[in-house]
């Protein structure tokens, strides 16, 4: 599926193809053929073929977004659903003592949006473009309507929201241990998962420039932590400085550091 601003009609429309998601470069969407007028109550457009263009008159919005800036903040972005098209977007949790710490790293074909505050606890989080971005925003009143009218947008999201659960149990359970290497060889892995380029020795670099700082805000940490982890993490041979705010990990070493602790840490409970 993908979503695109189609030229010529009247008002923003939601393109749906199937398969593949919404995995298409702006060259694509710009070189779509064009649509036809809809009925007032538009259904699918079909084709013979199994790559058949579904076309939605649904108010889809198609923003960019800097690196580092804010997409939504804890006191916005509530009644949007928000799908990242290109780019990293980093979903975080500000602590109360000013830190802060990543709920997700979101990679292209991800569904996220603000908490829901009807229990009057949730804190809010932040979004904000970890690298350039484009993410599209689909009003909230609206998607029931869409994925009615799309299995396979309804199927992607379901996959999506399943991964961010998983995500935030493990989170749950890096924090348990109390171990921030163990936060930290997490996220190096999801960063050399999006961000990963493979090196001669076996290594893979990490092509997104990280400060230890940047880190630290990361993994709910501070940057002192952060540097004498790294270098406990360099000692096992998981992680080697390129030079300033560069590094390469070993994925494998860094996942079995994590395994390692966390059953460490079931071992504590059942003694």
């Amino acid at each position: 599926m993908k979503f695109a601003a189609r030229d010529g009609s009247p008002t923003p429309t939601l393109a749906v193809t199937s398969p593949g998601w919404f995995r298409s470069s702006r060259a694509e969407v710009e070189a779509a053929p064009a649509v036809s007028a809809m009925p007032d109550r538009p259904g699918p457009v079909c084709s013979d073929s199994d790559d058949a263009t579904q076309i939605f008159r649904k108010p889809v919005e198609t923003a960019s977004f800097v690196k580092g800036e804010e997409i939504f903040g804890p006191g916005g972005g509530r009644g949007s659903v928000y799908i990242v098209r290109s780019g990293y977007v980093r979903l975080y949790k500000t602590l109360p003592d000013g830190r802060s710490i990543n709920l997700a790293l979101l990679e292209p074909n991800t569904v996220f949006a603000q908490e829901d505050a009807y229990d009057g606890l949730a804190t809010g989080s932040t979004a904000e473009a970890l690298v350039d971005a484009t993410v599209s925003i689909v009003d909230a009143e609206h998607l029931a309507d869409v994925i009615a009218e799309s299995p396979g947008l309804a199927a992607a999201m379901v996959h999506g929201m399943t991964r961010r659960l998983t995500e935030l149990q493990t989170l749950a359970e890096h924090l348990l241990v109390r171990d921030t290497s163990v936060r930290l060889a997490a996220t190096l892995l999801t960063l050399s998962r999006g961000f990963g380029q493979p090196l001669d020795d076996g290594l893979t670099a990490i092509t997104l420039p990280l400060t230890h700082q940047h880190l630290a805000n990361m993994i709910g940490s501070n940057r002192v932590t952060v540097t004498r982890k790294l270098l406990e993490l360099q000692e096992k041979g998981a992680v080697r400085s390129l030079g300033r705010n560069s590094l390469a990990v070993d994925p494998r070493v860094l996942r079995a550091h994590a395994q390692a602790a966390a059953e460490c840490k079931d071992r504590r409970v059942v003694a």
